[in-house]
C-alpha cells in the first residue's frame, strides 16, 4: 500500500466488540486506529478500552463528552486522526465488523486505479447476507441490493469504507443524520463517479449491534433518516411534496406490515416519531 491507512471505529459501550474491530485492523495492516467514544457513560467504556490496548500505542481512544451520532462522531474522528496523521487514508469501519485478510490492500488498489474516487467500498457479509453496492429509490424510500429499480441511485453502506481525504471537502457525512441516512446521503452527494466498488467479501459485520435491529430506537432512527432525506433530496419545493407524498404511501406500508407480522405499534409509533425528529434536525 503505497498510503499509510488507518482504522476509524465508533464505539458504543462495547469495549468487547471494539476490541475485536481494533484487532483486525491492526493484523491486517492499519498503521494506527482511532477509536471516538460515544458512549457517555462517564468514560467507563473508554476506560475498559484503554486497559485493554495499554500497551499499544498505536490505538487512540477519543472521548466525546456527548453521544454526537454516526455521521458526527465520524467527522470528529477524521479530524482527530488528519491532526496526528495528516496524510493517510482513513478505514471507516464499524465496531460490530472485523476486517479479512487482504482487505486494506484490495481497497487501497482500487483507490490508486481510480483518482476520481473518495470512497472504495466491499461487499459485506451482513450475518449472512452479503451485500455490495445499495441502491436508494428516492421517491418511495425503497431499497434495492446490486440492481437499482428505476429512480435509484448508488450508496455504499457505512459499515466499511475506505476514504481519501484529501479527495473531498470535509466533513465527509451530513451531520443532520444522528444515525442511518447519512450514508445515502454520502452516495447522493458524490454520484457512482465518485465512488469505486471491489466486489470481493473483504469485511463481516454482526449488524446493528449497538442500535437492536427491530428496537425503538432503531426503527424511530430509520424513519428519521428516511423523512430528512425527503428533504434533502428534492431539488425543488413541488419535488419535496412528492418524496414526502411517497414516503407517506413506502413507509407507511412498510410500518402497517411489521405491525401485523410483529403485532407491536412500534413501527407506527417510530414513523410518526421519525417525523417530528427529522423536522427538528431541519430547523
Amino acid at each position: 500500500m503505497d498510503k499509510p491507512i488507518v482504522g476509524l471505529t465508533l464505539n458504543y459501550r462495547d469495549a468487547e466488540r471494539t476490541s475485536r474491530c481494533i484487532a483486525s485492523l491492526l493484523d491486517y495492516g492499519a498503521a494506527g486506529v482511532v477509536v471516538w467514544d460515544n458512549s457517555e457513560d462517564s468514560n467507563a467504556s473508554a476506560q475498559e478500552l484503554r486497559q485493554r490496548w495499554v500497551h499499544e500505542p498505536r490505538v487512540i481512544i477519543k472521548v466525546s463528552a456527548r453521544n454526537l451520532g454516526f455521521a458526527a462522531g465520524v467527522n470528529r474522528g477524521i479530524e482527530a486522526i488528519l491532526t496526528r496523521w495528516p496524510q493517510v487514508w482513513v478505514m471507516l469501519i464499524n465496531n460490530d465488523a472485523v476486517l479479512q485478510r487482504g482487505a486494506l490492500s484490495s481497497l487501497a488498489s482500487a483507490l490508486t486505479d481510480q483518482p476520481s474516487a473518495v470512497i472504495a467500498y466491499p461487499r459485506v457479509d451482513h450475518g449472512g447476507r452479503v451485500i455490495g453496492t445499495i441502491y436508494y429509490q428516492r421517491w418511495f424510500a425503497v431499497l434495492s441490493f446490486d440492481r437499482p429499480w428505476p429512480g435509484s441511485f448508488p450508496y455504499p453502506s457505512g459499515s466499511a469504507l475506505l476514504i481519501a481525504p484529501e479527495r473531498i471537502e470535509l466533513p465527509l457525512f451530513d451531520e443532520d443524520f444522528f444515525m442511518y441516512g447519512e450514508d445515502v446521503m454520502l452516495g447522493w452527494r458524490l454520484g457512482a463517479a465518485r465512488m469505486t466498488h471491489v466486489p470481493q467479501v473483504l469485511v463481516w459485520h454482526e449488524g446493528s449491534a449497538s442500535s437492536r435491529n427491530g428496537s425503538v430506537f432503531y426503527e424511530t432512527r430509520t424513519a428519521a433518516g428516511h423523512w430528512l432525506l425527503a428533504h434533502k433530496l428534492a431539488r425543488s419545493p413541488l419535488e419535496h411534496a412528492m418524496l414526502l407524498s411517497g414516503r407517506m404511501l413506502g413507509l407507511g406500508a412498510r410500518a402497517v406490515a411489521r405491525t401485523l407480522r410483529s403485532r407491536s405499534l412500534v413501527s407506527l409509533q417510530a414513523l410518526l416519531e421519525g417525523g417530528r425528529i427529522a423536522r427538528r434536525a431541519r430547523h
